[in-house]
């Protein structure tokens, strides 16, 4: 097999769809679908050994294997793309898709399986596929985020991402790392990643230093 062939995973609760797509891809040379299945059955080390490029999850808002299956692909699987179907042509619904799934990609409910298969393909090349439409909203939303932290998506002295700013500041807090994955939904290995992230960016010995270092920066999170 070349080694230039695309691992696809597939996840989507219509059958008749999904062994369409399956079949459909899988007669192109250059792509390998590992994982076709109606729910997310797959952990943290069967994910990780897929290697799969790319994921394609439905875009169904009455489950929750959709929204599971990205939190784990962004925890065990990060170089996995994410292109999300069948989705509403609705602004919240596609924001949704990229800013709470994570999504390098959408197709709307209308797309065909050519268009399946071009978008896998651009995802692989490290492409994303956003609409000039969303695309203006998305930089419109950071704007405003920006200016609402203080124009700043990062700390300008210590080039902590925001994430990592909610998380230190939730370690100043004396929250765990399960007690912070649960805060915010996150798989717990994805905070050791930022706590370790955030240790090693600091040069901090551990997370007593963090939590001084956030209540000297002002990096302290709100209380729920």
């Amino acid at each position: 097999m070349s080694e230039h062939v695309i691992r696809v995973g597939i996840l989507h609760r219509h059958r008749l769809l999904r062994e369409s797509l399956a079949c459909y891809l899988s007669q192109r040379e250059t792509i390998s679908v590992v994982y076709a299945a109606s729910e997310w059955e797959l952990d943290g080390r069967a994910l990780s050994e897929l290697h799969a490029q790319v994921f394609l999850l439905e875009c169904d808002k009455a489950s929750r294997e959709p929204m599971q299956a990205a939190k784990q692909l962004h925890a065990y699987a990060p170089e996995s793309k994410i292109l999300m179907l069948d989705v509403p042509d609705r602004e919240a619904d596609i924001l949704s898709c990229i800013e709470d799934a994570g999504a390098s990609g959408y197709l709307l409910r209308d797309a065909s399986a050519d268009d399946v298969l071009r978008a896998v393909e651009a995802l692989a090349r490290g492409e994303t596929l956003c609409s000039p439409r969303i695309a203006h909203l998305l930089c419109s939303r950071i704007s405003t985020l920006a200016q609402r932290d203080g124009g700043a998506g990062l700390d300008d002295d210590a080039g902590l991402t925001r994430r990592e700013r909610e998380i230190i500041g939730l370690i100043e807090r004396g929250l765990c790392n399960k007690e912070i994955a649960v805060h915010l939904c996150i798989e717990v290995q994805t905070v050791k990643n930022h706590v370790h992230n955030i240790l090693d960016k600091l040069q901090l010995q551990d997370r007593r230093e963090a939590a001084r270092y956030a209540r000297e920066r002002g990096l302290v999170a709100r209380g729920h």
